[in-house]
């Protein structure tokens, strides 16, 4: 599961603007000029920043982190990579709901060797230090464009703290990802080096709202 990231500081919004760039020379709209977040995560239902795709052009805009769900009460974050294209609430996003969801890491709880009942909170990373670009599926809500991540099989570092983890890009999949040339079966045999760093601080007891963090 991926159910709480980084939020991008301004140097890191200036670098995705350089890498989009990069993959693409027209960027028809960017909605983060005076971008700030001054909180320590992005959790569910936050508005945070998205690469979206309309198959010419690129769009760096806010979405909603979670799908709502079809009885209204909370929100579907994460999308399994080996079944999404089963599922009607995703399918019918794969080849033009593709986004991109950039981070400099996202945590994970693994749960104590000491206490059966308190999960350690771990910080994930680019082994090297870059930003995270996680592959996702966006839509048009009834309050506006949200996004679910898109999960795999846990690779590397990941393997010993969680059983998924987010499907991440490297900055030269970014086109075919967006653009839909790459298969999406092609996504859950992705790999990716990551580091995990416990954290010190808030590893109290998670039981927080796993309710509304279904994992499909």
């Amino acid at each position: 599961m991926c159910g709480r990231y980084t939020p991008l500081t301004e140097d890191e919004i200036i670098n995705v603007r350089q890498i989009i760039q990069e993959v693409s020379l027209r960027l028809a709209r960017d909605e983060f000029e005076n971008y700030k977040n001054n909180r320590g995560e992005i959790a569910p239902t936050d508005k945070t920043p998205v690469v979206t795709s309309n198959g010419s052009e690129l769009f760096f805009e806010h979405a909603q982190f979670g799908f709502e769900k079809w009885d209204g009460k909370g929100v579907i974050i994460n999308a399994r990579a080996e079944t999404i294209h089963e599922k009607p609430m995703f399918n019918k996003h794969i080849q033009a709901g593709r986004c991109v969801i950039p981070a400099s890491g996202y945590y994970e709880w693994k749960p104590s060797d000491e206490r059966k009942h308190k999960k350690i909170k771990h910080l994930i990373k680019d082994s090297h230090g870059n930003l995270l670009f996680m592959a996702g599926l966006w839509r048009e809500g009834r309050t506006g464009r949200e996004f679910v991540i898109i999960t795999k099989n846990p690779y590397g570092a990941v393997v010993e703290i969680h059983d998924r983890m987010p499907v991440i890009l490297r900055t030269d999949q970014l086109e075919a990802w967006l653009s839909g040339s790459m298969p999406i079966d092609e996504l859950k045999s992705l790999d990716y080096d990551c580091i995990n760093e416990p954290c010190v601080e808030d590893n109290a007891d998670v039981k927080e709202a796993m309710e509304q963090m279904t994992l499909f």
